[in-house]
């Protein structure tokens, strides 16, 4: 039993000393970081173009044809969903960023000394039998339990959390940021489309447009106004696909790490608590 519990803490302390372990675990959450910039970013973007359509209304009444219509209207309550998104994307990028922050405590120096010593410790005191009779004995076994919690928490949290992107919510992403994009496309169209109506506009208060730039200029508010139509379906999907990547970026950066930190509490109590010289065979 000696042997084996001591096979089990050399493994631990070479697999803690591992560089690998943290660049790779470095790498995953840098993915996730970028994923959450980029539809932060796609979300700022919608809110920005929506920003500058809302509120337009145009008035264009040449040859004695009026024509009025104010697209900001049709986009309010989109927009109002596209704030909400942006501030949740805000919120978790912030979080993946606090989670960077305890991955790099937890690739510390200080902490793989930490637990060098507490496996030289508890090795010694288990191979001392003198000392294993002690009630002490304990003391360093638990202090390491604490330490390998503190290094490999966000760390496991990193790992499962991509690995549940990966296997589950990867074609979501995808799909939803691919969905939102083109819609924002769209809305650029319009808002083109709205600034060449005002240049228009303008401009036929200075100059006496013949009836030909008129019934062109009608004609593209006529197009504007058809775009209209389509864009509510699209509107639609990208409300749909803005729910869904809230739920992706919602378990990524808030229910993964409140699991991970309600089971470390649970561990740390654990370990504190429990009798582990009870359940720790004797050692021979």
């Amino acid at each position: 039993m000696k042997i084996f519990i001591s096979l089990i803490l050399i493994v631990v302390l070479i697999f803690t000393l591992a560089i690998g372990v943290d660049e790779s675990a470095m790498k995953l959450h840098n993915e996730a970081f970028d994923r959450a910039l980029i539809s932060f970013g796609l979300a700022k973007g919608l809110n920005a173009i929506i920003s500058l359509i809302q509120g337009t209304e145009l008035s264009i009444t040449p040859v004695g044809l009026g024509l009025n219509f104010t697209i900001g209207e049709v986009l309010d309550p989109f927009n109002d969903m596209v704030e909400r998104f942006s501030w949740i994307m805000l919120m978790a990028t912030v979080s993946l960023g606090i989670q960077k922050i305890l991955l790099v405590l937890s690739s510390k120096l200080f902490l793989q000394v930490a637990i060098t010593i507490s496996v030289g410790v508890s090795l010694l005191f288990m191979w001392k039998k003198e000392l294993y009779n002690k009630a002490y004995f304990i003391l360093p076994f638990k202090i390491l339990l604490l330490l390998l919690l503190l290094r490999f928490g966000a760390i496991s949290s990193v790992y499962v959390s991509e690995a549940l992107y990966h296997s589950v919510l990867h074609v979501e992403y995808v799909e939803s940021n691919r969905v939102i994009s083109n819609t924002k496309d769209k809305l650029d169209e319009i808002q083109e489309k709205n600034s060449q109506l005002i240049n228009y506009k303008e401009e036929s208060a200075w100059y006496n447009l013949d009836i030909a730039n008129g019934y062109s200029s009608i004609k593209n508010s006529l197009d504007i106004s058809n775009q209209l139509d389509s864009i509510k379906s699209s509107i639609e999907d990208a409300w749909r696909n803005i729910i869904t990547l809230i739920t992706i970026f919602i378990i990524q950066t808030v229910v993964i790490p409140l699991l991970f930190l309600w089971l470390f509490v649970v561990s740390v109590k654990w370990v504190f608590r429990v009798d582990l010289k009870e359940r720790i065979p004797k050692l021979t």
